[in-house]
């Protein structure tokens, strides 16, 4: 190690002894003793440290080292004499082995002499002794006020000084009898100079302290040697404080619906009609189906129900419809309104229903009809018509009513081409052409899948003129006659030609019996 980083050792190993750091002193005055055993200022030095905590002994072979070095230097002589003090002498320092020969064989009045013996030694190591040897008290008669307060969470102790605050050394300190170390493992140590304070968290304190409470005992250690306990408190720690539990406040969603009570709302996949009924709390509506006729009349149906208005409007496009002042009720036709006015509409529609339009005059196998008109909201029912392979009009692929603004259907489809009565229009490409006989006659039951029992319709009847069938819900009885409802239903020849393509058989209508449920 060179001479400068030795040197650079001891200055930090005096200057942590003048701060109290006891141990750290230690640590760096063994460094240079190790580096340089013929440094006699450093077994001073550390000498001097070791007495102050308390390892006399080995602070006397410190001192005998340094005055090894330097024999005729008489402050280490005064230190080692100083030191020797607090040494313990053994017994053989008091008394000489011979003291305890007794001659062989022991005879009765020797064994009582050897008795008596024991005894006296007992006298001397627990009365005289202690009497001759007290331990250490200081001779200082002045006061070294010491103050303990609690804050929020340390004990805070203070050295206010006094008058003989110059001579200590160090001072000790316990609480409940026992050492109080640092987060370190270290031993807490009040400084000596004036005002010096320490500060020691609460949590450090519970380990030892009992419900909380808490003996304090200070000593004074002086330079003579001699020691005093200067404070004495016994104090109580506060509680633990108790951990609350913070349940955090939702933060509520902040959405604002896009639609209102009354609007006619469009999905934006199926095409089917919504109403907003309501508006709900907790952003929600109350919404029910709507079904729409081809004179533009809204029908509502029965199946209210509550759907996140966030999820919702994502889902619905606006009609820009409503019903402004009275709610329909289910089953009860109701015309709604637009709720803005629209520029460049005419008074009146140029189109009527069974009119097939196009953008050009010429000749086409694909155009719109027009299927009606609502008056209130100004707008066409339409959709796409395509020709038989006869060449006649004409059969549109699904049942599925396309509602355009009357202005868009008149300024895109400006030619109306031909016309056709809505009953002949068919609904897919397998249906009659206009002309072509019925599939279907009189007393023809007939199912949507085969075997389809449940759900078959019988045909009454067959209006040319209309081309409509005349039908009934057939069932068999438990009896296993066949009975109908009683309800004559015209359904477009088409669509029932469509929707139920099985014939399941043929019986004489005027067999089957009416039962009216």
């Amino acid at each position: 190690m060179e001479e400068e980083e030795v040197q650079s050792l001891y200055k930090k190993g005096i200057e942590a002894y003048r701060r109290g750091e006891l141990n750290r002193a230690v640590d760096s005055l063994m460094q240079v003793v190790d580096a340089k055993e013929d440094d006699h200022r450093a077994w001073n030095a550390l000498g001097v440290v070791l007495t102050k905590t308390k390892k006399y002994d080995d602070a006397d072979v410190c001192f005998e080292n340094a005055l090894s070095l330097d024999p005729s230097n008489e402050v280490y002589e005064r230190n080692r004499t100083k030191n020797k003090k607090f040494i313990k002498k053994g017994l053989a320092d008091y008394l000489s082995k011979d003291s305890f020969a007794l001659p062989l064989p022991v005879k009765p009045l020797y064994l009582a002499g050897g008795i008596a013996m024991i005894l006296i030694l007992a006298v001397v190591i627990f009365g005289i002794i202690p009497f001759l040897f007290p331990a250490p008290v200081s001779s200082t008669v002045g006061e070294i006020p010491i103050t303990i307060e609690l804050l929020d969470d340390v004990a805070l102790i203070k050295n206010t000084g006094g008058p003989d605050s110059d001579k200590v050394s160090y001072f000790s300190l316990t609480g409940n009898n026992q050492t109080i170390l640092s987060a370190d493992k270290r031993e807490r140590i009040l400084g000596t100079d004036i005002g010096s304070t320490l500060a020691i968290p609460f949590e450090e304190l519970r380990g030892f302290a009992t419900e909380n409470i808490i003996t304090f005992r200070i000593t004074a250690f002086f330079s003579d040697g001699t020691n005093k306990q200067v404070k004495t408190e016994t104090v109580t720690l506060p509680p633990v404080p108790a951990v609350e539990t913070v349940v955090p406040t939702p933060t509520p969603v902040q959405y604002t619906a896009q639609f209102k009570s009354g609007d006619i709302v469009l999905d934006s996949k199926n095409g089917s009609y919504s109403l907003i009924f309501t508006t709900l709390p907790d952003h929600q509506y109350l919404v029910n189906s709507l079904s729409r006729r081809n004179d533009g009349l809204f029908i509502m149906q029965e199946d209210n129900r509550n759907i996140s208005q966030m999820d919702f409007d994502a889902m619905v496009v606006s009609t820009g419809l409503s019903f402004p002042q009275k709610m329909p009720e289910p089953g009860i036709p109701l015309q709604a309104h637009r709720s803005s006015s629209l520029s460049g509409t005419r008074a009146y529609p140029l189109y009527i229903p069974g009119d097939i339009v196009s953008q050009g005059s010429g000749s086409v196998n694909e155009a719109i009809v027009i299927l009606g008109y609502d008056s209130g909201t100004n707008e066409y029912a339409t959709d796409t018509l395509i020709k038989y392979n006869s060449g006649e009009w004409g059969y549109r692929s699904d049942a599925i009513t396309e509602w355009t603004l009357q202005n868009e259907i008149e300024q895109r489809y400006p030619s109306r081409i031909n016309r056709v009565a809505l009953s002949l229009i068919g609904i897919g490409s397998d249906s009659s052409p206009p002309g072509t006989a019925p599939k279907y006659g009189e007393g023809d039951i007939v199912a949507k899948d085969r075997g389809a029992e449940p759900d078959q319709v019988i045909i009454l009847a067959y209006e040319k003129n209309s081309s409509m069938y005349n039908t009934d819900v057939i069932y068999r009885s438990f009896g296993g006659n066949w009975e109908r409802t009683g309800v004559n239903l015209p359904v477009i020849r088409s669509v029932l030609e469509q929707d139920y393509p099985y014939k399941v058989r043929n019986v004489d209508v005027s067999l089957v019996t009416v039962n009216k449920r």
